[in-house]
């Protein structure tokens, strides 16, 4: 497995970084190499993603639960949190970044974690 490192952005990639599965599955891995730049220009420290599942992972804290975001079956839009279908179109990363962000806000406040 290699790994390489993209600015504060973890990658993860277990086929050397090639793209073995065609031109969908690029535009998904791009959508959410976005969304990683985009959560981290708001601030959120721990987001990670692994281009094998492929997904997006965030959470407030190194205790805290992760919130694992991906891109739905029809290719169109980031879901999370599938029992309450979260879900924000995937030609917006920034504004997916700023309701993730909000979510973690509120999940937070919830738990009693002001973080």
């Amino acid at each position: 497995m290699q790994r390489e490192k993209t600015s504060e952005l973890s990658f993860i990639s277990p086929m050397g970084g090639r793209d073995m599965a065609g031109p969908s599955h690029q535009r998904e891995l791009e959508a959410l190499v976005e969304l990683c730049r985009e959560l981290i220009r708001l601030g959120v420290t721990s987001v990670g993603m692994s281009d094998a599942r492929p997904a997006v992972s965030m959470r407030g804290g190194l205790a805290d639960r992760k919130i694992w975001v991906e891109v739905d079956g029809s290719r169109c839009a980031f879901v999370w949190c599938r029992e309450h279908h979260e879900r924000h179109t995937m030609d917006d990363p920034a504004g997916a970044a700023a309701r993730l962000v909000e979510y973690l806000r509120i999940r937070n406040a919830e738990s009693g974690d002001p973080g």
